[in-house]
């Protein structure tokens, strides 16, 4: 079988495009080979900012046949009372551009109907490519596109060259006008010649490229910079985000050292950081201890002549970059940060909700009461304040100039104010996390708790406001970024446990809303629900496993404390991979008792003992009256492993005996309803404070 090799030759692609391209051109060509019946063994998709390459390895010469199975009318309709065909079936026949002898009849449930089987030969494959090749690339979802030629084609970029070879055999292929050929052109600068790529070739193709100045792996560009950064500069402190765009920018990395006044280092490290990474994607220099340093490393495209006259160009457009910055530094620092608050008012916070400054007022006023909800009222003076000054830095010069960073420039004008070294703190990391598959253990690394406390009302603030007012993610619609809002707020109470009624802070948030909210039907069951997925989506867990049914267990028990949920979440999954027995013997429990219950139809009261007749049923009561705080007490304390296992310990062998020899629906009302009162008893021990197992699949009698 032939390998197929595609480069589609392009002006250089605008940053993020790149990343759509790995995203998906590998997925939708696998899927649409599969699609058109065409064989193959392995696909591989790269690009650098000048060229899309694509490979199929052992892709198949001929498309695959297939059989064609279509019904037609009624036998009634396609024969007259003789037998012969009527123009109904002359007609039928004549669109699928088939035979009589390709049609048989059928019984089907409205009779006996004409069905054709009509064998489709497949095509080669030659033949095929540049159409779905073609519907593939312009298919992908760029954000913005041109049109340059005649036809008016649409894409990032203008195409320039393409190449399309099946081995040595040259495709014949047209695309925006150009025409496929196999020759290709090296690095714009360093090796801008043609040169002729001879065959569909992986590891051939992707040594010519190198010695063309072309690295065509994005990761191993990516690899490149980083290490490069990290020995020959030693580097520490690496911004990621940087190393990615620069590896989108480049064909074949190269470093040059640039140094900057050291006056500008009076400035916040964060501030000159960003500078430096947004106007020039150039990286800062930190020292061994962390310090930023007077120098920045530039990756540019290919190693150049001049280097000299370069360095002077990066350091002179730098020098000017931070001289605005110092400007807007200072003139945001001569007046206290709290003087600006009254600006807030100009802001729109999501169109019904009033402003900005109303949403600072309603979050000083959430911050004592969300603090004693945590069971840290102590923090929430400190709460309070951060509140009042966490926004005030939107309207700020220096944030206007560079969005990025809000929060950072909040906390540096805070401790330039005196403000509390925790507060300014909470003020900075107030976006935090920036993503949501970070490892939740590392929040506590760049926040306290104090920060966290905040990130929460904040975000918490958002969805109440959102939901309140009809503004809910749909499919792929979110607008205002809520799933992102509810992932951090989530994964902070994952991160520092904290424990707080979310039903008493979301009905304070609501009050505090107050008319503006204008869809407050069920809007804390609504966000609850949310919140929920947020929580799947945090601990990974997929519908249908077993981790997820646990976890919705864990919540028919109580969803109320976020924090309680993940504790008891990690228990059970926990037990249920090291002691499968004893977790099973507990879900046994709570389903008997729960099928028993299914069908009662009223609340079960306390079991009374003058009522209790059978030797089985005493038992239980017995076991309930002397062993129950065994379970409650390590429920109390959060031992939720220890508490299962002695709640299928005590329960599980005397509650099959009862079942099994005692009539639960007994014909005397009150011994009917004492012995399910029995029952509930035991079920609401578990159900209603740990998990309600009851619901999991594939559970087997031990």
């Amino acid at each position: 079988m032939p390998n197929l090799l595609v480069e589609i030759g392009i002006e250089e692609l605008p940053v993020g495009s790149l990343d759509i391209i790995y995203e998906q051109l590998a997925v939708q060509l696998r899927q649409k080979l599969a699609d058109e019946r065409i064989a193959f063994e392995e696909v591989k998709v790269e690009a650098t900012p000048r060229r899309i390459a694509i490979f199929v390895r052992g892709i198949a010469a001929m498309q695959q046949d297939r059989v064609l199975e279509i019904a037609g009318p009624s036998k009634e309709k396609c024969y007259d009372a003789g037998g012969n065909p009527t123009p109904v079936l002359q007609g039928f026949l004549r669109s699928k551009q088939a035979d009589a002898k390709d049609i048989e009849i059928r019984e089907t449930p409205k009779g006996p109907f004409v069905f054709l089987r009509k064998k489709e030969k497949g095509k080669p494959v030659g033949q095929l490519l540049p159409e779905f090749l073609g519907r593939i690339l312009t298919s992908l979802p760029f954000p913005k596109f041109m049109r340059w030629e005649t036809t008016g084609f649409r894409f990032p970029r203008p195409v320039r060259w393409l190449v399309v070879l099946l081995d040595k055999k040259r495709v014949p292929m047209d695309f925006a006008g150009v025409k496929s050929g196999n020759r290709s052109f090296g690095h714009r600068f360093l090796a801008p010649q043609t040169f002729v790529i001879s065959k569909a070739e992986w590891k051939a193709y992707v040594a010519l490229l190198k010695k063309k100045h072309v690295m065509l792996d994005l990761a191993a560009r990516e690899a490149m910079i980083r290490n490069k950064l990290r020995g020959q500069f030693a580097q520490k402190r690496i911004d990621e985000d940087l190393v990615h765009t620069n590896a989108h920018l480049v064909e074949e990395p190269f470093f040059l050292k640039g140094t900057f006044s050291q006056e500008y280092l009076e400035l916040p490290a964060e501030v000159l950081a960003s500078c430096m990474k947004k106007n020039q994607k150039v990286f800062a220099c930190y020292d061994g201890t962390g310090r930023l340093k007077d120098h920045f490393i530039a990756v540019m495209n290919g190693k150049r002549n001049g280097l000299a006259k370069i360095r002077k160009d990066y350091e002179n457009v730098l020098d000017s970059r931070l001289k605005d910055a110092r400007y807007f530094y200072e003139l945001d620092t001569k007046e206290p940060l709290e003087k600006k608050k009254a600006a807030l008012a100009q802001l729109v916070y999501l169109g019904k909700l009033g402003s900005v400054l109303d949403k600072t007022e309603r979050l000083e006023k959430m911050a004592p009461v969300f603090a004693h909800a945590a069971g840290r009222g102590e923090l929430g003076q400190d709460l309070a304040r951060v509140a009042a000054l966490s926004k005030i830095d939107l309207v700020t010069h220096l944030v206007y100039e560079m969005p990025d960073l809000q929060g950072i420039v909040g906390r540096e004008y805070a401790l330039e104010a005196k403000e509390k070294e925790m507060v300014a703190s909470a003020i900075g990391s107030q976006y935090l996390p920036k993503n949501l598959a970070e490892d939740h253990r590392k929040a506590k690394n760049s926040m306290d708790v104090l920060g966290a406390f905040f990130g929460i009302i904040d975000r918490l603030d958002l969805l109440v406001g959102a939901f309140g007012t009809g503004i809910e993610p749909t499919g792929s619609q979110d607008p205002f970024a809520l799933r992102r809002a509810g992932g951090s707020l989530v994964k902070l109470v994952r991160a520092f446990s904290i424990p707080f009624s979310l039903s008493q802070v979301v009905e304070e948030n609501i009050r505090l809303y107050g008319e503006r909210l204008t869809r407050s039907v069920d809007l804390k069951g609504r966000l609850l629900k949310f919140l929920q997925e947020r929580v799947a989506f945090e601990l990974g867990v997929k519908a249908g496993t077993w981790p997820a049914e646990i976890l919705q267990a864990v919540c028919r028990a109580g969803f109320d404390d976020l924090a309680g949920v993940y504790k008891r979440f990690d228990a059970l999954c926990g037990l249920s991979e090291k002691d499968p027995k004893v977790f099973i013997k507990a879900a046994k429990v709570l389903q008997r008792t729960a099928n028993m219950l299914k069908g009662y139809g009223k609340e079960a009261g306390e079991p009374k003992q003058e009522l209790l007749v059978e030797e089985q049923e005493k038992k239980i009561f017995e076991l309930i009256d002397t062993r129950m705080t065994e379970v409650l007490e390590p429920l109390d304390r959060g031992e939720y492993e220890k508490a299962t296992r002695l709640f299928a310990q005590i329960f599980s062998g005397p509650l099959h005996e009862f079942f099994d020899n005692v009539l639960i629906n007994a014909e005397l009302p009150e011994l009917r309803e004492n012995r399910m009162a029995l029952v509930a008893k035991i079920s609401r021990l578990y159900a209603g404070r740990l998990a309600d197992l009851s619901g999991l699949s594939r559970i087997d009698e031990e």
